[in-house]
């Protein structure tokens, strides 16, 4: 993941999609998030976890961990989106989801009109991480819907990059175009 280069180190990366605008994947991300379409998600992760049981490069992760949502976020949309996708992740390869490591500590503004830059200070101090001391020595896969230009991958990498013998690699639903 080139938008990461540089600023998070991961064991490896992967999106099942490309997430052209206008195009069926934005659609079915956008009724994910928006139209109370939890089952997406899920199904989403089913896809990934095929894809990753089948990997010659991803390593079998010891826990999924979603990028969580702040919970006023959570209480308007009734679920989290990522989660979903770790749900549907784990079913089928079996790895626990981490669900309360990763914190959202501060409610931010929509990241959909921001640039990088902007979205990455709006971003930046708002998750963290409760109990670190239990994921040390773990290979987390970390997962969420889109990167767009990886300000939200890289705010929570800044927190669990830290913890001593973690392992991260990234799964996403859908890549940006750039």
């Amino acid at each position: 993941m080139f938008r990461l280069s540089g600023r998070v180190e991961l064991l490896h990366a992967a999106a099942l999609y490309n997430f052209i605008k206008g195009g069926s994947i934005q659609n079915a991300v956008h009724l994910l998030k928006y139209g109370n379409r939890p089952d997406l998600g899920i199904q989403f992760g089913r896809e990934f976890g095929e894809k990753l049981l089948g990997s010659e490069h991803f390593i079998l992760p010891d826990l999924i961990m979603p990028i969580p949502l702040h919970y006023r976020r959570l209480q308007e949309r009734g679920y989290n989106q990522s989660l979903q996708f770790a749900k549907g992740i784990s079913e089928l390869t079996k790895v626990p989801i981490a669900r309360h490591h990763l914190v959202k500590t501060k409610e931010i503004n929509s990241q959909t009109k921001k640039n990088r830059e902007d979205r990455f200070e709006n971003v930046l101090d708002s998750f963290s991480v409760i109990k670190p001391k239990q994921i040390n020595n773990k290979r987390i896969l970390l997962v969420d819907d889109v990167l767009t230009t990886g300000a939200t991958i890289e705010a929570a990498y800044r927190w669990l990059k830290d913890i001593p013998g973690i392992q991260i690699q990234l799964g996403l639903i859908a890549l940006a175009d750039g």
